[in-house]
Formats: C-alpha cells, structure tokens, sequence
C-alpha cells in the first residue's frame, strides 16, 4: 500500500471510456481491436477492485468516437501518480497499450490540423 489515494472515479471514467471504445471496434479482428480489448480487460479489473463510491458519468460518452474514447482514457491514466503501481501492477501495461493504441487509431484516421 502506497498511502497514494487511488483514483477510484478516474479508474471508472477510464472503464467507461474503454468499453464504448470496445463497442465501437466491435466489428474489427485485428492487432489494434486485441490491444483495446486487452486495455478494457485490465480497466475491468482495476474497477472492480477499487469500484468508486458514487456514480462516475462520461458526458457526450455516446458521441465520442474509439480515438476520442482512448485519448480522453490515455489522459485520466496520466493523471494517475506512477506509485500507484505498486496497488494496480498492470498501470504501466495500460499506459502503453493506450499510447500504442492511439497512434495506431490515429494514423488510420489521418492527422487533424
């Protein structure tokens, strides 16, 4: 135990942000939907072993597309201080999933200006 308070509402929002990721890639049977659905596996668990205290909500979740999904999850993750590694041992692989995840969504989807 680390004595760091664990971010319980941001692992929730990160698990939402995952599954509807997840949804949206349904349809997909390559590396890039493996490593979304490896990302929302080790969310899972890390919210259900630290479930939040009250209701977590990702406003405009619907609208959001699988890129938006895993930046805006890549961001919460980055708020997380690294000694929580020592009560979520898979924070390290779920910071490099995303990373991986997300230059992969973005070069399909071409750059923004």
């Amino acid at each position: 135990m680390t004595g760091v308070p664990m971010p319980a509402e941001s692992i929730a929002k990160v698990d939402l942000l995952l599954g509807q990721a997840t949804m949206l890639t349904a349809d997909r049977w390559d590396d890039l939907a493996a490593m979304i659905h490896e990302a929302m596996g080790i969310s899972l668990l890390m919210a259900a072993a630290h479930p939040s205290s009250q209701p977590v909500d990702v406003p405009g979740l619907t609208r959001l597309t699988a890129l938006e999904c895993v930046q805006n999850a890549l961001r919460e993750v980055h708020t997380w201080d690294l000694a929580l590694a020592a009560d979520l041992p898979d924070l390290g692989r779920l910071r490099v999933l995303l990373a991986d995840v997300r230059r992969e969504l973005d070069s399909t989807v071409g750059r923004r200006g």
